[in-house]
C-alpha cells in the first residue's frame, strides 16, 4: 500500500499542473471552476474526502468535464478501489480519447488487476500456475514498473 500511496502522489503532481488546462473543458457553470479549485487544494492537502466530494459534485454540475474524472481516478486507485478507477480512467478517455496520463495510469491500474489475479491463481492452482510458460508471465508482470523503482 505504501508504494501506492508514494505512485499517487507522483501522479498527483503532474496532474493538478495539467488541471489548469483541463478545468474548462465543458464547463457549464462558473461555480463548478471554485469547485475544481477547492477540490485542486483539498487533493494537494492530502483531504481525499473533500476532494472527492468536490469532484464529484463538479461532474454533477458538468457531466463534460475530464478533469474531476480524471482526479477521482487517482483517488480511487490511490485507495485501492481498482475497479472505480478503472471506471474514472474509461471516463476520461471517452470524453478526450488522446489523454496521455487516463491512458497510462488506466494502464497501471489494469497491471495491478493483472498482478492480483494471477496472484490469486498461484493460490488456488499451484500446480498449474508452475507451469513454465505461466511464471515466465508472472515474471514479466511483476518487472514492469521494476525499472521506475530502481531508478528512484
Amino acid at each position: 500500500m505504501r508504494d501506492r500511496s508514494r505512485r499517487m502522489t507522483a501522479l498527483c503532481l503532474p496532474a493538478l499542473i495539467l488541471q489548469g488546462c483541463l478545468a474548462t473543458t465543458g464547463l457549464d457553470r462558473p461555480h463548478t471552476v471554485e469547485q475544481l479549485e477547492e477540490a485542486d487544494q483539498a487533493l494537494a492537502e492530502g483531504d481525499l474526502e473533500t476532494a472527492q466530494r468536490g469532484y464529484e459534485n463538479a461532474i454533477s454540475r458538468s457531466p463534460a468535464l475530464v478533469s474531476p474524472h480524471f482526479q477521482l481516478g487517482l483517488i480511487a486507485y490511490g485507495r485501492g478501489r481498482d475497479s472505480t478507477a478503472i471506471e474514472h480512467f474509461n471516463a476520461v478517455l471517452d470524453r478526450d480519447p488522446g489523454h496521455v496520463l487516463a491512458t497510462y495510469n488506466l494502464a497501471m491500474v489494469h497491471l495491478q488487476v493483472a498482478r492480483g489475479l494471477l496472484a490469486r491463481h498461484e493460490e488456488l492452482a499451484p500446480v498449474s500456475a508452475g507451469r513454465p510458460a505461466l511464471m515466465a508471465v508472472r515474471e514479466a508482470i511483476e518487472s514492469l514498473g521494476q525499472t521506475e523503482r530502481a531508478d528512484r
